[in-house]
């Protein structure tokens, strides 16, 4: 057994864990082990799922042909069923991703499928669809020199009133080949790959990793466009935003139903009424990425100093760059 620390908890798990920061001393607040799950995929006859799950309001469970079983209990409990044979670091890519999601879920949080830096002491967040850019923008920003939060999974406590604070996830980024280049200047050959035949590769960040939780700031939505924009979305629009980018909404009727539903609808509505959500359409030419990390800058700035609306042309391209509110 190791210890480790992520999201402010203390990991002790079975299965060494090298993306997470090792531990020593620190309370126990997971638990992580391998056992037999006495739970079975309901499946019709014939039917082989690929993928399966069930979940409840305090448990869960997860079934993946290729890995085995995965069960979450009560935001303090993983265990582990594996095929015979399969690689660790296979079993790793559920566990830091959906399983943790589902443990942050029912400790609480509200938890995205996002990517999140820290900027002159408070947190951003980008999220959008699958391939959307989220990690490639979070990557370009810490290449800049400010903070990873987290990325992918981002945990958001809503638990106090005031300010939605961003928690500290673990230090990796997992990034396409070619966003490695492009955003931190890395060869991505010296880069682990996260799994065989997975194209991403998982990048360690041995610096500038936030170490508590921070107030967020500011959420981008990330789409594509002609040219780079930024628009304060109608709370609507941006709540709606939130609903399609939480880990939660997978698991739809399952566990998005009455009372588990309404606290879901809440915790959104919380993050919005303080927080801004604004759409950031940009071209996907990589060397267009330093210009719309400084266009995100220059528009925190502004929220800082509580300017309402500006824009601006990039001397650095040819893209018109602006911001409409």
């Amino acid at each position: 057994m190791s210890n480790y620390t992520a999201y402010g908890l203390g990991i002790n798990s079975a299965l060494p864990l090298p993306e997470l920061q090792a531990s020593a001393g620190v309370a126990t607040d997971v638990s992580i082990r391998v056992g037999r799950i006495d739970w079975s995929p309901a499946q019709k006859a014939g039917d082989e799922e690929e993928f399966c799950f069930e979940v409840t309001k305090h448990e869960a469970h997860f079934f993946w042909s290729h890995l085995g079983k995965f069960r979450v209990r009560r935001g303090t409990e993983i265990v582990i069923d594996p095929i015979p044979d399969v690689e660790e670091r296979l079993l790793r890519l559920p566990l830091l991703g959906t399983i943790l999601a589902t443990l942050l879920h029912q400790r609480g949080y509200l938890v995205l499928h996002a990517s999140s830096v820290a900027i002159d002491g408070g947190a951003v967040i980008f999220l959008g669809n699958k391939g959307s850019g989220k990690s490639t923008m979070a990557a370009t920003l810490y290449g800049r020199g400010h903070q990873l939060i987290s990325d992918d999974v981002v945990a958001i406590d809503l638990h106090e009133l005031g300010t939605p604070m961003v928690i500290q996830g673990f230090p990796q980024f997992k990034l396409y080949p070619e966003a490695v280049v492009s955003s931190l200047g890395d060869d991505y050959e010296t880069l682990p790959e996260l799994a065989e035949g997975y194209e991403k590769r998982g990048r360690p960040v041995t610096e500038r990793f936030a170490q508590q939780p921070l107030p967020l700031k500011s959420v981008y939505a990330l789409g594509g466009g002609p040219v780079a924009t930024l628009k304060v979305l109608d709370p609507q629009v941006a709540f709606l935003s939130l609903i399609a980018n939480s880990y939660m909404s997978r698991f739809g009727k399952q566990l998005l139903h009455g009372a588990e539903a309404s606290a879901h609808l809440r915790q959104c509505t919380r993050l919005i009424n303080p927080v801004p959500v604004y759409r950031l359409e940009r071209p996907r030419d990589l060397p267009l990425l330093p210009a719309i990390a400084q266009l995100v800058e220059e528009h925190l700035q502004h929220i800082d100093a509580g300017v309402q609306g500006y824009s601006q042309s990039s001397t650095s391209t040819s893209q018109e760059l602006g911001i409409c509110q």
